[in-house]
């Protein structure tokens, strides 16, 4: 059976609600609606909209965000101030990822974004009424715990990094199944999404790491697997920690061998490498000797902005040695800074964080 017959069967004893003040747009949906659903009201703006829901209390509602009057907003906030069970789909050309946080406090059911496809507009009346069903005889507690959110709509938080830098912003669980979740949430962290392949969600009761298998762009949905539970929150971290630009330089000092090890990432308490070729002269837990090179800049109000080359040598504690794919090692040490130099790291990753974050909005504009 096609979507379209399937919709007829589920809607032909519904009723829906057509709030849109543009009257082409309004006529259209109309009559694709009255083929559809037992009654479709329209009305072209909130107050009239609120005025129907009071009378008749339709199945769905369909309604536009800027309208003369009473916007889309307002009328929402407006209706859930009375006893109603509509379901409420957004059709608008304002994106959903922007105003997801407006959404998910007024508890819309989905979103459509301007100009309707009528195939999309039947997948969502469909997916609406009929609803995804979830698994409600989960046995793994976390599957449970992610049912309970999804249906609640109660929001999660996702965790991603681009080059170090943290980027938290919350979502929505719309649908779970034993091997994968969908969720959607605001732009830039979809963008984040898109560049990592990986997330992290927590919520109250639980952190986990999820894979990336798929975007759907039309319908702004994140489909991930592979479900890890993780202990510990990347949310806790004392320090702000960044990835070096091309300039910064690393060398690793252990008697008379001296190593240039590519640096991953650096803060002002741990710095790791990835090295290609890894020399096991170098010992979990022991001392060696660490000097930084890299650049810092200066401006004042009477000169453009200068570059000042720094040099930081510090004492440092291998912390850990892991095997990565590629037959790369990921070597982690702690860092023993003098305050003199603590504070030149301090201001050298702060200008890296201020970069990256410039760097991160420019792609998210592409």
């Amino acid at each position: 059976m096609s979507n379209l017959k399937a919709l007829k069967e589920v809607a032909k004893d519904l009723s829906a609600l057509i709030v849109e003040d543009s009257i082409a747009i309004q006529n259209q949906m109309r009559v694709f609606l009255e083929k559809l659903f037992d009654k479709v009201y329209v009305a072209k703006d909130g107050l009239e909209a609120l005025e129907i829901c009071r009378n008749y209390n339709p199945n769905i509602i369909l309604t536009d965000i800027q309208m003369p009057r009473m916007n889309g907003y307002e009328f929402i906030e407006s209706l859930n101030k009375i006893n109603h069970s509509s379901k409420i789909v957004v059709c608008s050309a304002y994106g959903y990822s922007e105003n997801i946080e407006i959404f998910l406090a007024q508890g819309i059911t989905d979103f459509i974004q301007k100009p309707v496809n009528f195939d999309q507009l039947t997948n969502t009346l469909l997916k609406v009424i009929v609803g995804e069903k979830d698994e409600d005889d989960f046995e793994d507690e976390l599957l449970k715990d992610l049912v309970i959110k999804k249906k609640s709509k109660a929001p999660i938080t996702l965790i991603n990094h681009y080059k170090g830098l943290p980027f938290i912003h919350e979502g929505i669980i719309t649908l779970v199944k034993e091997d994968s979740i969908k969720v959607q949430t605001i732009n830039v962290q979809v963008k984040a999404i898109l560049k990592e392949k990986t997330s992290i969600i927590e919520t109250n009761s639980f952190t986990i790491k999820v894979r990336l298998k798929e975007y759907d762009k039309q319908n702004n949905e994140l489909i991930f697997n592979k479900l890890e539970k993780l202990e510990h929150s990347p949310k806790k971290r004392e320090v702000i920690r960044v990835v070096p630009d091309e300039d910064f330089m690393a060398s690793v000092f252990k008697k008379d061998y001296r190593y240039a090890f590519h640096v991953s990432t650096i803060s002002t308490k741990a710095i790791s490498f990835e090295v290609k070729f890894f020399d096991e002269r170098i010992k979990l837990n022991e001392s060696v000797n660490l000097t930084l090179s890299f650049n810092t800049y200066y401006s004042t109000s009477y000169h453009a902005a200068q570059t000042h080359k720094e040099r930081v040598d510090s004492k440092a504690t291998v912390l850990k040695i892991e095997k990565l794919e590629n037959n790369l090692t990921k070597i982690v040490m702690l860092l023993d800074l003098s305050i003199a130099n603590k504070k030149i790291l301090e201001k050298y990753i702060y200008q890296r964080e201020v970069a990256i974050v410039g760097e991160f909005k420019q792609i998210s504009l592409e």
